[in-house]
């Protein structure tokens, strides 16, 4: 077996790995959780479904302080809902903590998590992972519709 292939083999067993870790997390609700302070995934869902997916080096700074405590400038979904529901801060966090609940798994490398994310991303497209243009394109048709 060559080095790439070695490393491409190593790779996979780990995304199964985590993907299993994933599989195995209870949802939670976000008033509820207590994430670890380790690197992962984490998955949000509210309004009848997965709505965002996120990863960080340490899933207790990126949930609680950064989402659950409404910092706009370091978590996109805060941002996005902001911009889209032209709501304050508050609200948006408002929100989340009363409606919402979070998945996560625990990787061993902040590498594994983003692998992790972007391989979630890619299979259920989350509405809140799009890029915020397109976000507004749909959510105006959307809104003229209504």
């Amino acid at each position: 077996m060559s080095d790439y292939e070695s490393v491409l083999d190593n790779l996979i067993k780990r995304l199964r790995t985590n993907l299993e870790n994933l599989r195995e997390a209870k949802e939670t609700s976000s008033t509820q959780i207590k994430p670890p302070k380790s690197p992962g995934v984490y998955m949000l869902f509210f309004e009848g479904g997965l709505q965002y997916i996120g990863s960080s080096g340490n899933l207790y700074d990126r949930i609680k302080t950064n989402l659950l405590s409404g910092d706009r400038e370091s978590h996109t979904l805060i941002n996005k809902l902001c911009e889209l529901r032209k709501w304050n801060v508050p609200d948006a966090v408002s929100f989340l903590k009363s409606n919402s609940s979070v998945k996560f798994a625990v990787t061993k490398t902040e590498d594994d998590a983003k692998i992790l994310e972007d391989v979630l991303i890619a299979i259920y497209h989350p509405f809140y992972n799009t890029p915020l243009r397109k976000l507004k394109k749909t959510h105006a048709l959307w809104a003229s519709n209504t």
